[in-house]
């Protein structure tokens, strides 16, 4: 049924006009009443607000053109890509296109990541912010980087527009003011960052800061913003409505569920205020989907095309009322040029080193033309490189008078200190726990140290401090010290017959070049006492301390796609060391180590796997240092004797080992599921310490395993099935978190 407004203004107009205007008139007579305005007001509703581009879709077939659009949370997101010309097939296409659920990560793209964070992967579950000497709770768990960026391409035509009444279909998007809890009209300011405001869920994306004052999601005051629409002129309102109703008690099965029903007592006040503002309340059924259900995009617009095909008669009926009244005609969103026209550079926020850091990471020499994705892509590693703590925003405004834009670059370089937590599992080591810390400008802008305890049976303290020298080529000093102590398993054949504990102090300062962005080289000298203690049997066998100095030269390359279950790309790890009795060295002796990997991909879901490692080491003395030799076996690598110890499927941890390796391996991998993979693999390796080079088969020893794995909330998740041959024995070995 028609609302009485909609009746009133056809009565008007039939009593006063006898005809109703077209489409290109500007002006109205006396005798004419003005069109009525069309609102949209769009509800908040996390992933299910995909269910309005639906409606918007079958509102689009029946001829209903929105005059004015307001929207709440996901509602702005829709609302205001609508507002600026995206047509409903266009917002389908994105909905349908883009990986929603990496927007609620603060996991940095790998592509991005330069080659020194891709050598120190993520190894924690937990991650608080340091500030005033204590441990502090995040503001949320999420900064938002990644959908501001998405949001900043998505309107980048208007970023000039300040005044979003004029936009092609005037909009406000609702936010939440932190100070005082009360709904705010943004339909002034920067448009993705209003959009920005509205949709921070609270304690999941941190708030945003505009001018003076902090806002969260606009759901919490107002997600339903009919009295918006009205606000900005609308005389008949249309709300696409998502919000979650209340839920009965005996549903509410975890602290989740219990904190959206607290939110939902606010809302539904909140929300019969507005529908009683509402003349066509559409209401698609929600009941089987989350806030969180961004994979289900194409059955959220289903059911919001659904729910308004329910209620298409009252639809045309208004169609039929209205039409030839929209006071707008449609102006479909126009995409820039491939590459746009930079006149003037203004970065605020930084200062410095950093300031001249950021400039010389973008390379912008204006007047220059620069691609948007370009643009992008050096703020992404500039955001990822861990310098700037909050959002990188840009802005590309229209010079008065002029061709090209003005681009501002704000960045926030308040000090970054966090502590973690790291936890992990596997069947040869067990529990394993990490403690870590990441503070920066400790003496001067740009350094950084990287501090982690490791507690379980392996055991390391560890400290790195990284201090910037140069910027092209970017160059640093590390000076990295360490205490550790690795247990090494003695095998006699098949069988353990000793543990010895290798405690060792380490100090190695290396300059560090970066060759290009996946490349790195490191030269320095390695400075090293350690003690040999037998940790199974009746007698200690083995009890003496030895000083090493080493010079070290390393190269590092690494291009795989993701840092667990890569599907392309290549990891080589190149390095030389030389220790010298006359430098004051207890042992003489010359190590080279080459372990190559590479994901060649099939098709998006299958990859072939190959990995070959080489090592030889021409030794002086009569012994060579227990923790100096190579070790393969099991089906993990052990982050403490990365360079020395390497997977063997087949064998157990450290069962083969000598003063040289060679190894293969060759596989294949299937993701099965998004974050779940199946992989097989085959290796044959040999540790002697003879130096032969021969490749006869009959001095390799070969093993395989079948391995089913994930990636998960805790880190990588990996079973499995291995042996030396069909004929056995079999072993299972499982791998659980971040190895560290």
């Amino acid at each position: 049924m028609i609302s009485h407004r909609i009746l009133a203004l056809l009565t008007v107009c039939l009593l006063l006009g006898g005809s109703i205007p077209s489409l290109g008139q500007t002006s109205h007579t006396d005798s004419a009443p003005p069109p009525p305005k069309i609102g949209l007001a769009l509800s908040g509703g996390g992933a299910k607000g995909f269910a309005h581009i639906g409606v918007l879709k079958v509102l689009e077939e029946a001829g209903i053109q929105a005059d004015v659009v307001a929207g709440t949370s996901m509602g702005s997101i829709i609302g205001g890509l609508y507002a600026i010309g995206y047509t409903p097939a266009m917002l389908e296409e994105l909905a349908l296109t883009y990986d929603w659920e990496t927007f609620f990560s603060n996991r940095s793209p790998r592509e991005y990541q330069s080659i020194y964070q891709k050598t120190n992967p993520a190894q924690n579950l937990l991650t608080f912010p340091f500030r005033d000497g204590s441990v502090k709770l995040p503001r949320g768990l999420i900064k938002g980087q990644k959908i501001a960026m998405l949001l900043y391409r998505l309107t980048e035509p208007y970023h000039s527009v300040s005044d979003f009444r004029k936009l092609p279909i005037p909009f406000a998007s609702i936010a939440t003011d932190l100070a005082t809890g009360e709904a705010v009209r943004m339909d002034r300011g920067y448009l993705p960052e209003a959009i920005r405001a509205s949709i921070a869920i609270p304690s999941i994306f941190e708030p945003v800061t505009i001018d003076t004052s902090s806002y969260i999601d606009g759901g919490i005051a107002r997600n339903i913003p009919a009295s918006d629409a009205r606000a900005l002129g609308a005389d008949i309102v249309i709300t696409s409505d998502v919000s979650r109703p209340l839920s009965p008690v005996d549903s509410l099965h975890s602290f989740v569920d219990i904190l959206w029903q607290s939110v939902g007592f606010t809302m539904k006040n909140s929300n019969e205020q507005q529908l009683a503002l509402t003349d066509l309340h559409i209401q698609p059924n929600m009941e089987a989907y989350t806030t969180f259900d961004f994979d289900k995009a194409a059955e959220l617009i289903k059911l919001g095309e659904q729910a308004a095909r329910e209620m298409l008669p009252r639809i045309k009926t208004l169609a039929q009322a209205t039409e030839k009244h929209s006071s707008l005609h449609f102006i479909p969103f126009i995409q820039q040029s491939d590459t746009l026209l930079i006149q003037r550079l203004n970065i605020e926020g930084a200062n410095g080193y950093l300031r001249d850091r950021l400039k010389n990471s973008l390379r912008i020499k204006t007047p220059t033309r620069q691609s948007l994705e370009e643009l992008e892509q050096k703020l992404n590693r500039i955001y990822n490189s861990g310098a700037f703590t909050d959002l990188i925003s840009y802005r590309l405004q229209h010079l008065e008078g002029q061709e090209g834009y003005l681009l501002n670059i704000q960045v926030n370089t308040q000090n970054q200190q966090t502590v973690g937590l790291g936890a992990r599992y596997d069947s040869h080591y067990k529990a394993s726990l990490l403690f870590s810390g990441t503070f920066n400008k400790i003496f001067t802008a740009g350094d950084v140290l990287l501090a982690d305890l490791r507690l379980g049976e392996q055991i390391q303290v560890r400290g790195t401090y990284i201090l910037p020298l140069s910027f092209y080529p970017k160059t640093d000093l590390t000076l990295t010290g360490s205490a550790s102590r690795l247990p090494i398993d003695i095998f006699n054949n098949e069988q353990r017959i000793s543990t010895i504990d290798v405690e060792w102090l380490s100090f190695s300062p290396q300059l560090r070049i970066e060759i290009m962005p996946q490349l790195f080289m490191g030269i320095g000298p390695h400075f090293e006492v350690y003690n040999l203690n037998e940790a199974v049997g009746e007698t200690l066998i083995l009890d003496n301390i030895s000083g090493l100095i080493t010079a070290q030269v390393l190269l590092y390359g690494d291009s795989f796609d993701h840092t667990y279950f890569p599907s392309r790309g290549q990891k080589l790890l190149v390095k030389s060391e030389l220790s010298e009795s006359r430098w004051g060295s207890s042992r003489s002796f010359f190590q080279i180590t080459a372990d190559w990997e590479s994901r060649i991909p099939v098709t998006d879901r299958f990859s072939l796997l190959a990995r070959l490692t080489a090592g030889h080491t021409v030794n002086y003395s009569p012994v060579l240092p227990l923790h100096y030799h190579y070790y393969g076996g099991g089906a993990i690598p052990v982050s403490i004797l990365e360079d020395r110890q390497f997977p063997v499927l087949g064998y157990d941890v450290q069962q083969l080992s000598g003063e040289n390796i060679r190894a293969l391996q060759l596989g294949t991998q299937l993701r099965i599921r998004k974050n779940a993979f199946l992989q097989v693999k085959w290796n044959a390796a040999r540790l002697t310490n003879q130096t032969n080079w021969n490749l006869d088969p009959s001095d390799f020893q070969s093993g395989f395993g079948l391995s089913a794995g994930a990636q998960t909330i805790i880190g990588p998740v990996e079973l499995t099935l291995m042996a030396p041959d069909m004929n056995g024995p079999y072993a299972l070995r499982i791998n659980v978190g971040y190895p560290f």
